[in-house]
């Protein structure tokens, strides 16, 4: 069955499911989901007079002599015509060398490249052909998966190979000519009579299969909602009064609409699920607070969701702060907490004592219980899936939901991704935010921005340098990680106070390190992403960013945002390597250009793909493995009304295209 293990194949071992969770493969159907990523065009053998610098392509000829050193493999291969195309291997077995004799016929499948010696290739797939045991050519695609150390394409194509015969046990519905089944084993094993165009065909096949799921799914908890029932909040506003009157600057007028728009949902007998939109800087937590207010008024405890320790103290100081004051205790749990520790925090929630829990995702397990949760928020939503928010809920009967988001999402995804929940936003900002002057920076202009970081700090301000990575081995030799930038600043700036932050760092370095920067012991952060959400440090108001144009446009949105929040004029310098391309051009001025990050979210939609506007590949609250959104954009309206029209017709059908897609979600598909 395609829901089976993976270690249920033949051939894989402890070891290999090891290195298929690092590919996201548990099951035979993840395995099936593994779409190569590229083909191998072996559909003909390349004269060698039309073989070309630069491309992929299969030649044969006669080896004419073979050279081995302690460094490499150097292979002559020449052609009828005499011309010559050389082979280099760097890594070899011997007993594989042996085989490359002078006088048999070899076939070499690879990228060419003109190298000093004429065209040659580097590691190429070869065959040797003897001439007495002639192998016949066989055209065919190679399809290329993304693998892992120990487990290559080659072994992962075999493994797929007997996984195939899986599809014979997955929903059966034609679409576009297409049953699921057909366009997986296309995609797969390609047709060479069909061509590599009827793949882009089948991958779409795929992609209504996956989107058809989300939109059953929505459907049928939106359904479940309506027949839900909760007991209403009481207006009570001696709390909320007070609040307000206490937080020393007035409210704005979006805020007010927003927070009038949730007390009539937690006035209702039905559970609210609502979706809080609004800008980096825009105030979604004082919205949050005043739910929380309204909750304790009914004696209803709050779970406050976040995706980070950074982000859940930071959270849990702020409440406290607002909270403590009106006789609300907030507690704090993180995974990071002390085994007493944890145990009086949980005794402190099941016997109602913390009215509020703020916390990651220690928050789902099972031995925490709450008296009486009424109330669950969700900070940065797209970064917990939906079984994770489901979790969460069950916490309580049915508690009201309200998930937040930083992360302008677009108008057009909006309509389909969050039909089941209301929407709010909050669309200005609070008087008295100074615009963010962005800057784009040249290598060649590197000295000039270390100066303007050294008179910034001059200033007694505050400023985060942002990479990509943590050491240039992390991902790309390209990107510049925090310990480079920590050495170049020791050397130019030996004056400036300079810390480093990245999520490798264990909790309590993450948590000190972060302080020291809040007290201003620390002049620069130089810090991995992992400050892309939330954190807010009012003193500082510089953003470097390295390799600016690996990011998404949403992405460094936010992490623009992250400075302007005093009332000091703020700056974001974006630093890129090497030469631009058009597309990397557009979005840097486009951030340059524009403040709003709706209209950010739009364009980066159009030039990056829904996985890169949420900054992962979760497309809001699913975690789509085949479809993106922006290429299949055009599927939306054909999906959600198949969906409705499957839902009311065959509901048997339904559930099994839910299951096939959402095996870990379907005991909540009810919920």
């Amino acid at each position: 069955m395609p829901s089976e293990a993976i270690s249920t194949i033949h051939g894989v071992g402890p070891d290999l499911v090891k290195k298929f969770d690092r590919l996201n493969i548990r099951t035979k159907l993840d395995l099936l989901l593994h779409l190569p990523f590229r083909y191998l065009d072996q559909t003909r053998i390349t004269p060698f007079s039309e073989v070309e610098d630069g491309v992929h392509c299969v030649i044969q000829g006669v080896i004419t002599e073979v050279r081995v050193t302690q460094k490499q493999v150097t292979v002559h291969v020449r052609d009828d015509a005499n011309l010559r195309v050389l082979m280099r291997l760097f890594h070899f077995h011997h007993s594989r060398i042996q085989k490359l004799q002078k006088g048999s016929y070899i076939r070499l499948c690879g990228v060419t490249r003109l190298g000093s010696m004429g065209l040659e290739m580097a590691h190429p797939r070869y065959w040797v052909v003897y001439p007495n045991q002639p192998q016949s050519f066989e055209p065919q695609y190679i399809p290329v998966y993304r693998a892992v150390k120990g487990l290559s394409s080659t072994r992962i194509q075999r493994f797929m190979i007997k996984s195939l015969n899986e599809i014979a046990f997955l929903p059966k519905f034609d679409w576009d000519g297409l049953k699921l089944g057909d366009a997986l084993k296309f995609v797969h094993q390609p047709v060479v009579e069909a061509g590599l165009q009827h793949v882009n065909t089948a991958r779409r096949r795929i992609a209504f299969d996956e989107l058809l799921a989300f939109f059953l799914l929505k459907e049928r908890r939106r359904v479940q909602r309506t027949t839900d029932s909760i007991k209403p909040f009481k207006r009570r506003t001696q709390l909320t009064k007070k609040f307000v009157d206490c937080l020393g600057f007035s409210l704005t007028n979006a805020q007010q609409k927003v927070i009038a728009e949730i007390d009539k949902d937690l006035g209702m007998n039905r559970p609210m699920l609502r979706l809080l939109q609004g800008d980096v800087g825009s105030g979604k937590t004082v919205v949050a607070a005043h739910a929380i207010i309204k909750a304790a008024e009914n004696d209803f405890q709050t779970a406050f969701m976040a995706p980070t320790e950074i982000l859940a103290e930071q959270h849990y100081e702020t409440l406290s702060h607002w909270l403590d004051p009106l006789g609300v205790s907030v507690g704090l749990l993180t995974g990071q907490l002390s085994m007493r520790a944890r145990r009086a925090r949980e005794a402190a929630i099941s016997d109602g004592e913390d009215m509020v829990v703020v916390g990651t995702h220690a928050l789902f397990q099972k031995s925490v219980h709450f008296r009486s949760l009424g109330l669950a928020i969700i900070d940065e939503q797209h970064r917990f899936g939906v079984h994770q928010r489901m979790m969460l809920r069950d916490k309580g009967n049915v508690p009201h939901q309200l998930i937040m988001t930083a992360t302008p999402i677009p108008r057009t995804l909006a309509l389909y991704l969050f039909a089941d929940m209301d929407l709010s936003v909050i669309d200005e900002l609070p008087p008295g935010r100074q615009p963010i002057q962005t800057t784009i920076h040249n290598p060649a202009q590197r000295n000039k921005v270390i100066a303007a970081l050294r008179r910034h700090v001059e200033k007694v301000q505050q400023a985060y340098w942002v990479c990509a990575a943590i050491t240039e081995q992390d991902e790309d030799e390209s990107l510049i990680g925090t310990e480079e930038i920590e050495k170049e600043l020791r050397q130019t700036a030996p004056e400036l106070r300079v810390q480093v932050l990245h999520g490798q760092m264990d909790s309590e370095t993450k948590r000190s390190t972060m302080e020291e920067f809040r007290s201003g012991n620390v002049d620069v952060l130089i810090a991995t992403t992992v400050i892309e959400v939330g954190v807010d440090v009012p003193n500082a108001s510089l953003m470097i960013v390295d390799n600016a144009e690996h990011m998404g446009l949403a992405q460094l949105h936010q992490l623009r945002g992250r400075v302007g929040r005093g009332t000091t004029k703020s700056f974001c310098m974006l630093n890129y390597q090497g030469k631009l391309s058009s597309n990397q051009r557009e979005r840097l001025q486009a951030l340059r250009h524009m403040r709003d990050g709706f209209e950010l979210a739009e364009l980066d939609l159009k030039l990056r793909g829904a996985g890169e506007v949420f900054g992962t590949k979760q497309s809001g609250a699913e975690n789509f493995r085949i479809a993106d959104l922006a290429r299949d954009l055009h599927l939306l309206v054909e999906v959600e009304k198949f969906s409705k029209e499957l839902a009311q017709t065959n509901v048997e059908l339904a559930s099994k295209v839910i299951e096939t897609w959402s095996p870990a979600e379907s005991d909540y598909a009810a919920a």
